[in-house]
């Protein structure tokens, strides 16, 4: 998520975390006009038939065609200069059926968007740092950014460009809400270049956006109470073709290499779309418990797996990884299945404010992914960059479930810090577990072995005493924080060597050999 203020942009508050930070403008549409693809979505919908069904599935293709490589004939844009075509569709109007047919015929093959697919990095040997959204640097910073972090997200190519001349293969994850549209006011990079809003092509859609009881009206929008982005109905074949088209096109644009899809866990709905002013269907568990009729019957939940899944196809099959922001697994109701992307930014993993069994399921789903081979970014917040203890075990419980695509965050002021504990070298994982966080439970305390040493953690409420066959090192962490602007930093490390520990509740050490 991410609480860094660009130099130019929007600016992030402190406010905005767990998955409520809001970055999305210019009103652009795309080849055939989205305005005539919902209307002949909408209208044929209603039709349950064979030929309906194929229709639509053209019409997909030949907008994807369009909309990927402009009028026939013409050119897709360019990652390399950042250009997106925008071309004006006028007003709606009512599309006949040879009209849609004709499209469908005159459409050129679609061209495929996406990344370079650059490579995400194998961590398996080593601490990999996804830094959240970077903001403008020094030439020194920069210097300092390429040598350390693995890449980072939301940049405009004026702020990409300089850290790939200088580090080619450096990442970049492009920004976007997973089934909410971004309130007005608030914006995202739409063409590469660019903080904007698309709110004004897809405010014309009614029936993309999720309504009360009370009818699929605009009075009867269902906004978020935490920061006004309104919620959409996952199951509108409509909604489902812009999110996916418009993603792609996003992330050429911009020379993304992944998608970063925020606030995408269906449990945030109890809380930011049930109250008073929201709708009521979807109080307590309704997300995962209730069928609505707007979704073919479907739960929410069981509606988002649906469009998460053929989202993921669609992005993947263009090489670009969907990563949906879902939270820290700590919802006990939410019986969401979260591996059915490429990868997964969970925010808030390991705080130490877990309860032992909230601790045990985040970590045993966190385990599960890393060994289903996801990428999985790994990021949490430091009230100041001086709180040793919880830099110890952020970092330990990264260490616990860390596989070959893992990457880790956290920070205090922003993004742009570094923790020396970030450089110590482990070495290879000799134990690792599969299925359950239990099956790295020894002697009352999470353990595991690399070639280089050993990471405690404990979760619970109570201090547990562990002795070594062979004195360890244990390592202690000082200093740490902001890059200057001549691209340095303060802190080290330093080690006591122990034959014993007494490891506090709701803690963690790491030692070497």
């Amino acid at each position: 998520m991410g609480r860094s203020a660009p130099q130019t942009g929007p600016q992030i508050t402190p406010a905005l975390r767990s998955g409520r930070h809001r970055k999305v403008a210019t009103s652009y549409t795309f080849g055939l006009g989205w305005s005539s693809l919902a209307k002949m979505t909408e209208r044929r919908s209603n039709f349950v038939t064979i030929e309906c069904i194929v229709k639509n599935a053209l019409l997909l293709l030949a907008c994807l065609a369009v909309a990927c490589g402009g009028s026939k004939g013409s050119a897709a844009p360019s990652p390399a200069d950042g250009a997106v075509d925008r071309i004006a569709t006028g007003p709606d109007t009512t599309v006949s059926d040879a009209a849609f047919d004709a499209s469908v015929a005159d459409a050129t093959p679609p061209v495929e968007t996406g990344g370079t697919k650059r490579p995400f990095p194998d961590t398996s040997l080593k601490i990999a740092i996804l830094a959240d959204q970077l903001p403008n640097l020094s030439a020194e910073q920069q210097q300092f950014v390429v040598s350390h972090f693995v890449g980072t997200q939301k940049l405009t190519l004026a702020l990409s460009r300089p850290l790939r001349a200088l580090k080619p293969d450096f990442l970049v994850l492009h920004y976007h809400l997973a089934m909410w549209q971004s309130a007005p006011t608030t914006s995202l990079i739409l063409d590469g270049n660019n903080w904007s809003n698309d709110f004004s092509t897809v405010t014309a859609h009614e029936s993309w956006f999720w309504h009360t009881a009370a009818g699929a009206t605009t009075a009867n929008r269902v906004a978020s109470s935490s920061d006004g982005k309104l919620l959409m109905n996952v199951s509108d074949p409509g909604f489902q073709a812009y999110w996916a088209q418009s993603l792609a096109q996003q992330v050429a644009a911009g020379d993304y290499d992944g998608v970063f899809l925020d606030s995408a866990s269906p449990a945030l709905l109890q809380g930011e779309c049930a109250g008073t002013t929201g709708d009521p269907r979807l109080a307590g568990t309704a997300a995962c418990n209730a069928t609505f009729s707007e979704l073919g019957g479907k739960t929410y939940c069981q509606a988002w797996e649906a469009w998460i899944a053929a989202l993921d196809s669609s992005l993947g099959s263009a090489g670009i990884p969907l990563i949906p922001n879902t939270s820290a697994f700590t919802t006990t109701w939410d019986t969401t299945n979260y591996g059915l992307t490429a990868g997964a930014f969970v925010e808030g993993f390991a705080d130490p404010t877990f309860a032992p069994a909230d601790w045990k399921a985040s970590t045993t789903e966190l385990i599960k992914l890393v060994a289903a081979n996801k990428i999985v970014i790994l990021q949490n917040y430091l009230a100041s960059n001086s709180d040793l203890a919880k830099r110890r075990y952020l970092l330990a419980n990264y260490l616990l479930v860390k596989g070959s695509r893992t990457y880790l965050d956290y920070f205090a002021a922003s993004p742009l810090e570094w923790y020396p504990e970030w450089d110590l070298d482990l070495g290879a994982a000799q134990t690792s577990a599969a299925n359950n966080a239990d099956e790295l439970l020894s002697g009352g305390i999470y353990r595991r072995d690399f070639a280089n040493g050993v990471v405690l953690v404990n979760p619970s409420a109570a201090a547990v005493s562990v002795s070594f066959a062979s004195p360890l090192r244990r390592v202690v962490p000082s200093g740490g924080g902001a890059v200057s602007n001549t691209g340095t930093t303060s802190g080290s490390t330093t080690t006591t060597t122990v034959s014993s520990l007494s490891v506090p509740a709701a803690s963690a050490e790491i030692l070497l050999r």
